[in-house]
């Protein structure tokens, strides 16, 4: 595995693109959860608890604070509103040569919001992406991106989004510009696999060729930050879907066993980054923890708000799809099946986040064990290698009906050579089964 690029030495320019974190919040309560369940003490929690900045919630609370945040929560299932600020407030010095500063860049904005709705009724917790650049009527203040919604405060953020999604948002985290790197490094970095060559000289994203990467901290907020990335038609849609990949990747890397011995690190990265509605305590995502934990990866459901572009005076936006959006929203929360809307927005790919994979091994002398470890490093959602069933010999990769496009995401990051054939018998549970005999050649360029 290569390890990705680190941040270069020399000082960045100015009005440097925004970074796009909030995606972490899965490696934060992983984190956090982790740390409460794993020997701390009552005195080390309260303590830890003392670092994080609350904002207040209710109906009475005054001031900056969070009255539309819906504190109980209905039958368990919980909605989570999940930003990331670029504010350059508090940053050091280095991380101002690197970011700017709040004079080069004024005021804050969420530049990702996601909402996450926690379902143990249904079995399921879905991520849902909202585009940043999304036109909206923001309360109090007419038509505008919902991400500017943040800059009158973050209850109007909450009003916002609840409006135009109609989830009932119980919590509200925040996380800081200076949380992202720091929090990844205390990961020992993310790995991730990509299909193709990745770069993007305004972003610093420099992965020159496919195969498999450690993204520690420059090298990951590059890779999730990046808009100009050659092959991208709508470039902020791509980035939903690299965003995606690598929420699975974090996922991943923070379910395995031997992310415990970096709790303590995760713990200092976010104490000082991150903000919690005052009802959201370590205790709580602690059961939120074992909850996805007791899901897996394959019952945490990726999707993003169906949008198309617009552009209205010479200004770029997306607006909603109609009834698509409605209807995605109102099946999240009515617990049923969300079937294929917002699994992949107008000209970008289904992200690897979005695909569930079953591996069959035919005889092929370890080497489905090669495949299985890089569709799981490329975001995949991949179940157990299965002995392939009598008949069996070659590779390929079956499909079921209607899945063709995920089978060729499938194909674009092992080998696009591989036969690809419609099968209904040996898909059952998953969108496509690549079977791995003695005959595959490895990964096409790893």
């Amino acid at each position: 595995m290569v390890e990705a690029p680190t941040a270069p030495s020399v000082p960045a320019r100015s009005g440097h693109p925004r970074a796009r974190r909030a995606f972490l919040l899965l490696a934060v309560v992983a984190g956090l959860g982790l740390a409460t369940g794993a020997g701390f003490s009552i005195a080390t929690i309260r303590h830890v608890e003392a670092t994080i900045i609350k904002i207040q919630v209710g109906p009475g609370c005054t001031g900056n604070c969070l009255p539309d945040v819906q504190q109980k929560c209905a039958q368990d299932i919980c909605d989570f509103l999940i930003l990331g600020s670029d504010t350059r407030a508090g940053l050091s010095r280095g991380q101002q040569s690197q970011f700017g500063n709040t004079k080069t860049v004024g005021g804050q904005r969420a530049d990702t919001i996601i909402l996450v709705r926690v379902d143990p009724v249904h079995n399921r917790t879905v991520v849902l992406s909202l585009p940043r650049d999304l036109l909206v009527n923001i309360p109090g203040h007419g038509m505008g991106k919902i991400n500017t919604a943040f800059d009158y405060g973050p209850n109007t953020m909450v009003k916002t989004v609840s409006q135009v999604t109609g989830f009932p948002i119980n919590h509200y985290v925040e996380i800081n510009f200076a949380g992202f790197e720091n929090l990844v490094n205390a990961l020992g970095g993310v790995p991730i696999c990509v299909n193709r060559a990745l770069k993007d000289p305004l972003s610093g994203l420099d992965l020159p060729h496919r195969g498999c990467y450690n993204l520690k901290g420059y090298a990951a907020l590059a890779f999730v930050r990046a808009r100009h990335v050659e092959g991208d038609i709508i470039p902020d849609f791509s980035r939903i879907a690299r965003q995606q990949q690598f929420m699975r990747a974090v996922i991943q890397k923070a379910q395995s066993i031997g992310e415990i011995f970096h709790v303590p690190s995760l713990i200092k990265a976010v104490q000082s980054n991150l903000k919690l509605d005052a009802g959201l305590n370590l205790y709580a995502l602690q059961d939120l923890t074992r909850k996805l934990a007791k899901l897996g990866q394959a019952g945490v459901q990726f999707r993003a708000a169906p949008a198309t572009p617009l552009t209205i005076n010479g200004v770029d936006y997306v607006q909603l799809i109609e009834p698509d959006a409605a209807t995605l929203f109102s099946r999240i929360i009515q617990g049923k099946r969300l079937g294929n809307i917002g699994l992949e927005l107008p000209g970008t790919g289904i992200s690897p986040a979005n695909i569930t994979v079953k591996v069959f091994d035919a005889s092929s002398g370890g080497r489905a064990q090669t495949v299985y470890a890089f569709l799981q490093q490329a975001g995949f959602v991949v179940l157990p290698i299965e002995p392939a069933p009598a008949g069996f010999s070659t590779s390929e990769i079956l499909y079921r009906s209607g899945e063709v496009d995920q089978a060729r995401v499938v194909a674009s990051y092992t080998n696009s050579n591989l036969l690809l054939k419609q099968d209904a018998t040996n898909t059952t549970g998953v969108d496509c089964t690549i079977v791995i005999g003695a005959d595959f050649r490895g990964i096409e360029g790893a």
